[in-house]
C-alpha cells in the first residue's frame, strides 16, 4: 500500500493526467482546480530542472499533498459521496496556503509579462 510520507516529486508528477481526470467532477474540490494544476506543473518543472525556484521544503509539502489527492483510500476513502473529497481539499488548502508565496513566484516565472 502507498504511504503519503513515501511521496516521491516524480512520481507525483507522472500521475498528473490520471488525478485531474478523476476529480474533474468533484465539486468539492472545484475551487482549488487551477491550483491542483498549478502544483502539478510546479512539482514536474523542479523535477525536470525548468524551475528551480520552489524550497525543498515546499517541494515535499506539494508533491505529499497531491499524493494523497491520488490515493483512493485515505483519511475518508474517496468512493464515500462529497466526504470523501472533502478531506482532500482540507489538505490542499492548507498546503496551499503555506505555499502562497511559492505560487506566486511560480506563476511570475511562467508568466513574466503577466
Amino acid at each position: 500500500q502507498a504511504h503519503v510520507k513515501d511521496a516521491k516529486p516524480e512520481e507525483v508528477a507522472q500521475k498528473k493526467d490520471e488525478t485531474l481526470k478523476k476529480i474533474e467532477n468533484a465539486s468539492v474540490l472545484a475551487g482549488r482546480f487551477d491550483n491542483i494544476r498549478t502544483a502539478y506543473d510546479m512539482v514536474s518543472d523542479s523535477v525536470t530542472g525548468k524551475y528551480k525556484g520552489v524550497s525543498k521544503s515546499s517541494l515535499a509539502l506539494l508533491a505529499g499533498g497531491l499524493a494523497y489527492l491520488a490515493l483512493p483510500v485515505d483519511l475518508v476513502p474517496d468512493f464515500i459521496p462529497v466526504a470523501g473529497w472533502m478531506d482532500d481539499a482540507g489538505v490542499l488548502g492548507w498546503i496551499f496556503a503555506r505555499c502562497a508565496d511559492e505560487f506566486k513566484k511560480y506563476k511570475d516565472f511562467k508568466n513574466p509579462n503577466a
